[in-house]
């Protein structure tokens, strides 16, 4: 992603003009660092964690592991209070028919499954594959690995499904292909279920995005469901005046079952100050109201945080507002993922870089965690908090998934950091983390 350079002194003077509020008292914890040097652990996570009725977290990583080709791991809480999480490896890929370098989110299904993507792996094309994990019969037994689908496996499939799933109340997967499709701009896929638990899922494309037309690339962040059916995601690309920025889209399922979905632009970006490469699953208050961020752009050029009402009457505009616009400073720099909303409405992301800690030679900072609070009156600014300042070292840095939120308590990953001794190019950069953030 593209990386603006700032005057020390235009900065400070923005920040000072600024509305934003630096980090507030939050307690941050690493409950995990990932440890290159163990055929048990993966590496470098780029999803976040899920959580089951127990408060274990899953969670996938795209490098380590016995094969080297990615890992399913779980974290069990502390019996105590204070202790250490446990961690269990519950299925490293090989790379080969049964997928290799996870990226996306899990989905926990009945009796203890769970659903994921692949990047690549599966057939002779390595195109990737949409998995399921099943829980052993007995104690101690290892996890089974089933490949539900590998794509690449009739015309118009879509390749490289880095978002991972999400289900709804049949439990039919609902997911994107980075690339591939009719266009070679991308898809949305349905798997469904069989009849009998013994037969095949059935894997259906229900949009192929057509490039320049209505946009291509859909963000790893993945998607969101209403309750209508209604399925909403971004797209990296999508030209609006020439300009190549991105877009906010709905693909509405057609009446009675059948025929053909139908894909509506809710909002392209194509003005600098609205922001560019908008990134993630867009997120719904309870008003109908979306919330998403972008990566780029904005007033200061380092990301914004939007929102989008949707038309008074059918088939209007919906609006778009930037509530905030991130400086680059100590509250962050490029938001590179989506975001998570409390009851009170307010919001909560990571930024990739930015904070007031630096990271070695990276003077653009370890990446934040912050919070965007509602204003108290209608009309009124947004408030940005940063409730952690990634530090690098064991604490972890540059985060880009989403967070999860349980109850008061943030859950993420992060890219690099940690006691992992991963190296890069210019020496040690950790192996990632997952932690907690207690407010």
């Amino acid at each position: 992603m593209t990386r603006q350079s700032f005057s020390n002194l235009v900065l400070l003077a923005v920040a000072f003009a600024s509305g934003a509020i630096p980090s507030v008292a939050q307690t941050e914890t690493v409950i995990h660092s990932f440890q290159s040097t163990s055929v048990y652990d993966g590496i470098s996570p780029l999803s976040g964690v899920v959580a089951d009725k127990h408060g274990a977290l899953y969670g996938t990583t795209p490098a380590g592991g016995r094969y080297h080709a990615g890992t399913v791991y779980k974290l069990a809480p502390p019996v105590v209070q204070g202790g250490a999480w446990k961690q269990n490896l519950l299925y490293s890929f090989t790379g080969g028919s049964d997928g290799g370098y996870p990226s996306g989110a899990l989905v926990l299904g009945d009796g203890g499954r769970i659903y994921g993507t692949t990047q690549r792996g599966g057939g002779a094309e390595s195109c990737g594959v949409v998995y399921e994990l099943s829980p052993p019969t007995k104690s101690g037994s290892a996890w089974s690995e089933t490949v539900l689908y590998s794509f690449c496996s009739t015309t118009g499939d879509g390749t490289d499904p880095v978002a991972g799933v999400i289900s709804d109340s049949n439990g039919r997967l609902y997911g994107t292909t980075y690339k591939g499709g009719f266009h070679e701009a991308g898809n949305v896929f349905r798997l469904s279920p069989p009849a009998q638990h013994s037969g095949a899922w059935t894997n259906r494309v229900l949009y192929s995005f057509k490039s320049a037309i209505d946009g291509m690339l859909p963000s790893p962040g993945g998607l969101t469901l209403d309750e209508t059916g209604a399925l909403y995601g971004t797209l990296q690309y999508s030209e609006e005046d020439g300009v190549n920025a991105g877009s906010v889209f709905q693909l509405s399922h057609p009446s009675g079952g059948s025929g053909a979905w139908t894909e509506s632009v809710l909002y392209a970006f194509s003005v600098p100050a609205d922001g560019y490469g908008p990134i993630g699953a867009p997120v719904f208050d309870n008003s109908g109201v979306l919330y998403g961020a972008t990566a780029e752009g904005g007033q200061y050029g380092a990301g914004n945080v939007f929102s989008l009402t949707p038309p008074a009457v059918q088939g209007g505009a919906w609006t778009e507002v930037v509530l905030y616009s991130f400086m680059g400073l100590g509250d962050g720099y490029i938001p590179d993922s989506g975001l998570v909303i409390d009851g009170t409405g307010a919001l909560y992301g990571v930024t990739y870089n930015g904070g007031i800690q630096s990271c070695g030679g990276n003077d653009s900072g370890c990446g934040t965690a912050y919070k965007l609070s509602p204003p108290s009156t209608q009309g009124g600014a947004w408030t940005e908090e940063t409730v952690h300042s990634f530090a690098g070292g064991s604490d972890g840095a540059y985060p880009a998934a989403l967070l999860l939120l349980l109850g008061t308590t943030l859950y993420g990953t992060t890219t690099m950091g940690g006691t992992g001794n991963c190296q890069g190019p210019e020496g040690p950069i950790g192996c990632g983390t997952v932690f907690q953030i207690t407010q």
